[in-house]
């Protein structure tokens, strides 16, 4: 291959970044975006910005086009067309584009945070199990990511992450408050910077586990009483509406027959409340329910 042809597929190859550069320095802006995207577990920061940027480059450039194109059939005006283009793409698409990539992560972060917070005791049990047979506190960590990976896969990037920076000679005591910063669990990130400080101090590891786990239970039980009060009222509210659409139905058959009212005829109204209405209001009450019931399931 010549040396002309060596040079031009070079800047081809680095044509992408130059052009996805400017999104990288914007998505850099935020400096806690590293704890979100890990502690989401999607990725390393540089694979989601990479990702994010390509994804967000190619949309504006096929809305730039598309848009373009359709002013052009409308306007038969080149300039005009090339500027609706670039204006839409870069004022409308792109600020859309930006800021779907980062509600993915933290929509992302906040639905593993609450399920790690629902796995909560899994952990805790497994690691104080772990915590009376292994002194060194990096041995638990490491421990309870070879053996008991499959079960604690919810825990999995923090597990990982605490292993790692270990492996690589870090003190057990910043590896954890660093992996505290990353965890999107409330309460994983207060037993580990407790152990990261009782490294630091000397203190029993089981009983700062033992008082994380008791103020565990408080709040998830405070939890399930709301739920309860929740699911009682969501119970009565669906059974008024059980009762009230046959009223309904008679009401307006009645009024319909006394005063008809052209094109409503009472098997429309029955039609309507029959195959829509009920369904409709059992569906949005299988949902809240579920939503409800996942706050609080173990």
């Amino acid at each position: 291959m010549s040396s002309k042809r060596r040079k031009f597929f070079s800047y081809l190859f680095l044509l992408p970044k130059l052009l996805t550069h400017p999104l990288t320095k914007l998505y850099l802006r935020y400096p806690k975006l590293e704890d979100y995207v890990i502690g989401s577990g999607i990725s390393s920061l540089d694979r989601y910005i990479s990702i994010s940027s390509g994804a967000s480059l190619i949309t504006v450039l096929v809305a730039f086009f598309l848009c373009s194109v359709f002013t052009y059939y409308l306007s038969d005006s080149i300039i005009f067309s090339l500027l609706s283009g670039a204006v839409f793409s870069l004022c409308v698409v792109f600020p859309l584009c930006y800021a779907a990539s980062l509600g993915l992560v933290f929509l992302k972060y906040k639905s593993r945070g609450d399920v790690m917070e629902a796995r909560f005791p899994l952990l805790i049990s497994l690691m104080s199990l772990v915590t009376t047979s292994e002194k060194e506190l990096s041995r638990v960590f490491e421990v309870l990511y070879k053996n008991y990976r499959d079960v604690l896969k919810d825990f999995r990037v923090e597990l990982e992450m605490i292993t790692s920076l270990v492996r690589l000679n870090y003190p057990i005591n910043e590896a954890l408050a660093r992996v505290a910063k990353i965890t999107p669990s409330p309460t994983l990130r207060e037993v580990l910077l407790g152990l990261s400080a009782s490294v630091v101090i000397g203190a029993e590891p089981l009983e700062l586990m033992s008082t994380v786990t008791s103020k565990y239970l408080e709040k998830y039980s405070l939890k399930v009483e709301r739920a309860v009060s929740e699911l009682g009222v969501m119970l009565e509210i669906y059974l008024a509406l059980a009762l009230l659409i046959p009223v309904v139905a008679g009401s307006l058959g009645a009024l319909l027959v006394l005063s008809p009212v052209g094109g409503i005829s009472f098997e429309l109204v029955v039609f309507i409340l029959s195959y829509l209405v009920v369904p409709a209001s059992s569906l949005a009450s299988m949902v809240l329910v579920d939503a409800i019931v996942s706050k609080v399931m173990i």
